[in-house]
C-alpha cells in the first residue's frame, strides 16, 4: 500500500506532506488552515476494469440495440457462469496485461490541514 497526497482531493500526484507544501507553496496558498488530502492506494488488478458482469451487461444492451424488442437477454446467465468468464478473463489479463504501475484508492481520503509546524522556518 503506499500514501499518496492531493491539493484538491482528486489529483493524488504527490508522495510526501512536503510535496503538497511545495505545491501549496507555489500557488501562495501554503498558510495555516489550509486543507490538503492524503489516501491510501493499493496496486490496481485487472479484473476491476475487466470485469465479467459488465461484459455481459454491455452484451445484452448490445444485444438489444441490434435486434429491439425481441431481444430476450440471453447473456443474462447463472453466477457460475459468470464466474467461469471471469477466471477466463483473469487468466487472460494475467498472461496479455499489465496494470502494475497503476495504483487504485484504498479507503477514503483523509483531509488534513496545514499547521504551523507545517510552515517553513522563515515564513
Amino acid at each position: 500500500m503506499k500514501t499518496y497526497y492531493s491539493t484538491d482531493d482528486e489529483n493524488y500526484c504527490h508522495e510526501t506532506p512536503g510535496d503538497v507544501f511545495d505545491a501549496l507553496d507555489s500557488e501562495g496558498r501554503l498558510v495555516v488552515g489550509t486543507i490538503y488530502w492524503e489516501a491510501d492506494f493499493l496496486p490496481m488488478e485487472p479484473q476491476q476494469a475487466l470485469n465479467a458482469a459488465q461484459i455481459l451487461e454491455d452484451a445484452n444492451e448490445r444485444g438489444y440495440e441490434l435486434i429491439g424488442e425481441a431481444w430476450d437477454n440471453p447473456f443474462s446467465v447463472p453466477r457460475d457462469a459468470q464466474m467461469e468468464l471471469q477466471n477466463l478473463l483473469d487468466a487472460w489479463a494475467a498472461k496479455h496485461v499489465d496494470v502494475s504501475h497503476y495504483y487504485t484508492i484504498s479507503g477514503k481520503p483523509r483531509q488534513l490541514k496545514v499547521t504551523d509546524a507545517d510552515l517553513p522556518a522563515n515564513a
